[in-house]
């Protein structure tokens, strides 16, 4: 009998070190000096080795060379990220992931200014090249649900970097070449794909590696490459197709995703970060418990398990998720749709060329830094401020939806849209369109930080999945609004537009307010039907 609880015992600190590099021979040597390989441990003798510390979880001095750890798929990720890697190092993975988010947005934007130029070279109509600009979106939508899949699936991030940055400068270098409206799009397709996959994976690696009380102002700056992407590119775009050609906003893009993937290669590891299991409640168990886990382990290693690609659209049947992601993306598809309509507006009405259409973009991106940084530290300020006004404790998560976002979305965000739409359909002064669109940004950034930092920890174990919906969300509205924005501004007017921009926002917004109320309930009712 007691020779089958120490097989037992056995078994079970092998299973319970069977993802550790750390030997068994390290563990005898850390528990039991002096004996032979095979030996029986019993749980006291782990508890306190444990308690030592004398049993390390994390790859030994004889574990894989860095050039190993590089290309692999899955390599170790040492403790807890959050504590192990050094503020430097997180800053240079926040920079690095930063600019992988950017390459969706910026290549969304950086052929605007040379619509025309295309649709006449290609012998397409104007409709068909807007195709390729509405279509692009909508896989920007539908990518991160792929990658989201395979990141939570697998608990792997570095390697999705890499391989959705390689597939954008593939199909980057193919746009250059496109010959039709045709292979323009489906270049433009495999961009979608390819570039969202840094944005979506961007918030998973933000909260594996910072805190709660620090993951607002990294989210806030993590953004700024998505925000600024889409602002940078018109004015770059337009010099580019101006100087060079068309062909070469895509061959520029090319050049980037390169640069960004020797980055992602040398500096940013892996950091899908995973909760330690507890080794001694696993030694605890009863014998029955311990045989039954390690058949299913056996059973598991002869099976190769593939994750349910539609697991983050079934997230937004969480109302928590579906109303922060609904306000989110609505916030984002009607900056889109000002984005998509602005070349037409400086074209006809202000009479500019690629490149003067293209600088206009410039006050939009200043007004999304600024409003990044400040929206970033406010909700982090008053995420800490809630736990001090309870005395210390958990977090509460509805606290980063500080009095800043409320202020944006009710006051600031209708202000440039109305500065924007009317001051166009006034034709007054050039100054007031571009204001109004930098002040709308300004609002927008503010919103979106704060409402991606709550999606992504909303539900324990979900960050990737839940910000994976948001996205899709987010990117199916800014499908839509590209393609009816121009209808509308036909049927209606500017101004009219700038009215309804304004109507939409304050009337979303209204679902954060629901959201900052009911958030702590919904998210528990979240976590109870999916057994968290």
């Amino acid at each position: 009998m007691e020779e089958k609880h120490q097989e037992s015992t056995s078994r079970k600190v092998s299973m319970s070190l069977k993802n550790s590099s750390t030997s068994t021979l390290e563990v005898q040597d850390a528990i039991a000096p002096g004996h032979e390989e095979g030996f029986a441990v019993s749980p006291a003798a782990v508890a306190e080795a444990v308690k030592r510390k004398s049993i390390s979880i994390a790859p030994s001095k004889n574990g894989p060379s860095y050039w190993r750890r590089r290309t692999m798929v899955r390599p170790p990720v040492k403790g807890d990220p959050r504590e192990r890697v050094s503020k430097l190092r997180k800053a240079a993975i926040l920079a690095v992931v930063s600019q992988a988010g950017c390459l969706g947005g910026f290549s969304s934007t950086i052929y605007f200014p040379s619509l025309v130029q295309i649709s006449k070279e290609l012998n397409a109509s104007q409709s068909a090249i807007n195709v390729s600009v509405s279509l692009f979106i909508l896989f920007m939508g539908i990518g991160p649900v792929l990658w989201a899949t395979l990141s939570d699936g697998y608990k792997i991030r570095r390697i999705l970097y890499l391989v959705s940055t390689a597939i954008f400068c593939a199909a980057s270098i193919g746009g250059g070449f496109a010959t039709s409206a045709g292979g323009l799009t489906a270049a433009r397709v495999f961009q979608a794909i390819g570039s969202s996959g840094p944005a979506m994976l961007g918030p998973g690696s933000v909260a594996d590696i910072y805190v709660p009380t620090e993951q607002g102002t990294a989210m806030g700056l993590m953004f700024l490459g998505q925000f600024l992407g889409p602002v940078l590119g018109p004015p770059i775009g337009g010099v580019l197709a101006q100087a060079l050609g068309w062909q070469w906003t895509f061959w520029f893009m090319a050049i980037v995703a390169a640069a960004v993937m020797l980055q992602l290669f040398f500096i940013v590891p892996e950091t899908y970060r995973e909760e330690p299991k507890d080794v001694l409640a696993e030694l605890d168990g009863k014998e029955q418990q311990q045989q039954q886990h390690a058949e299913e382990e056996q059973d598991g290693d002869n099976k190769i398990t593939f994750p349910n690609p539609l697991l983050p659209i079934t997230l937004l049947r969480f109302p928590v998720i579906f109303l922060a992601s609904l306000e989110v993306g609505m916030i984002f598809a009607l900056m889109f749709s000002i984005e998509t309509i602005s070349p037409v507006l400086f074209d006809q009405t202000y009479h500019l060329n690629e490149s003067q259409t293209g600088a206009t973009y410039i006050a939009a991106g200043v007004g999304s830094v600024i409003g990044a940084v400040i929206g970033g530290r406010m909700s982090d300020m008053w995420l800490v401020r809630g736990q001090r006004k309870r005395g210390g404790g958990e977090l509460v998560l509805e606290d980063r939806l500080s009095p800043n976002i409320w202020i944006s979305a009710f006051l600031i965000v209708p202000l440039g849209s109305l500065m924007y739409g009317w001051s166009a359909e006034n034709h007054t002064t050039i100054a007031l369109p571009i204001a109004g669109f930098g002040i709308y940004n300004f609002g927008m950034s503010q919103v979106m930080g704060a409402g991606s930092a709550y999606i992504v920890n909303a539900i324990p174990g979900q960050g990737s999945i839940a910000t994976a919906a948001s996205n899709f969300v987010r990117m199916v509205l800014a499908c839509v609004f590209s393609m009816l924005v121009k209808t509308i501004v036909d049927r209606t007017s500017y101004g009219w537009y700038g009215v309804i921009l304004a109507a939409i926002n304050v009337i979303t917004m209204g679902l954060f307010v629901i959201v900052k109320v009911h958030g702590a309930k919904m998210r528990a009712d979240a976590c109870r039907q999916l057994g968290l």
